[in-house]
């Protein structure tokens, strides 16, 4: 048997010193996490390199990435059995389960650092409880107030850019608790309801604008959104874009309602456009792999 080791295996196979290295530390972070599920990092299953998987890609690693992970975690595995430290089970398992277990990488990137909906009110909740006697000026009040507006309607119904743009004052139905959103070259228009604590934050900042205005904001709402994520990002590293907190807030529709009821909320004209979401959730992993297990 033996005795070598993995650094001596790969290095033997005259692998440049670099790509050693990434090996080396790619099965340093397995063992790591094999250790804090209480795994054995030299017998895992299928299964728990599938879990691996969703754990690895929940931090929002790239499928790329992963791929390159498992890469090495195979090459780990073909030494073990290469020493005589992993065999193939009386019951016939396969001795290495990550040789042919990949992600599939085509296609659209998977979405990444995507947000439940409780981090999302968490933001929302952050931005808005902001005391008021916290800014100097009249404006940078109003400033706040209209942010609050154009925030809640991103972490609650998901709204795009060209839609914020296009917002009147009497889409917003307060009464009933709902907000007419139009249609853009790209969007249909649909009626959704308001989450509870929009109400007051949008009673605040029609108060604040003109009685004769009649778009709802009628700043330039690119510059808008670009210091809102600005300052979002500031306080909180979750945050990435808009895009980003659209794309969670559909992917969570898509967890409680079925896919035409998300395509109309979301104002996709193609069903196809919410397909891909649901594609990329990531609690069905199946749907990510390349498969060629043999005992599959």
């Amino acid at each position: 048997m033996s005795h070598e080791s993995f650094e001596d295996y790969l290095k033997q196979r005259q692998l440049r010193e670099s790509t050693v290295k990434g090996h080396l530390q790619d099965i340093r972070r397995f063992k790591k996490w094999c250790e804090g599920k209480s795994i054995n990092y030299k017998q895992t299953t299928y299964n728990e390199l599938l879990e691996f998987i969703r754990n690895t890609r929940a931090r929002g690693v790239s499928k790329s990435s992963v791929n390159i992970h498992l890469n090495s975690i195979g090459k780990y595995y073909d030494y073990l059995i290469v020493t005589g430290q992993k065999t193939v089970t009386s019951g016939g398992d396969e001795a290495n389960p990550a040789k042919e277990l990949r992600l599939n990488n085509r296609g659209k990137k998977v979405m990444q650092h995507l947000l439940a909906p409780r981090e999302l009110e968490d933001i929302y909740d952050n931005y808005t409880n902001k005391p008021e006697w916290s800014f100097y000026k009249e404006k940078s009040k109003h400033t706040h107030r209209k942010n609050t507006v154009i925030l809640g309607l991103i972490v609650y119904q998901g709204i795009r850019t060209p839609e914020l743009r296009k917002l009147e004052k009497t889409h917003l139905n307060l009464l009933q608790g709902t907000v007419y959103i139009p249609s853009t070259s790209r969007s249909n228009s649909r009626i959704l309801k308001l989450n509870s604590s929009q109400i007051i934050p949008i009673q605040q900042y029609l108060q604040s604008i003109q009685k004769n205005q009649e778009r709802l904001f009628t700043v330039n709402i690119s510059n808008s959104m670009f210091w809102l994520m600005k300052i979002l990002k500031k306080h909180d590293d979750r945050i990435k874009n808009g895009a980003q907190l659209r794309s969670s807030v559909i992917m969570n529709w898509l967890k409680q309602q079925n896919i035409r009821q998300v395509q109309y909320m979301a104002g996709h004209r193609h069903i196809s456009s919410t397909e891909k979401y649901k594609q990329e959730d990531l609690q069905d992993l199946q749907l990510q792999l390349n498969l060629f297990h043999p005992l599959k």
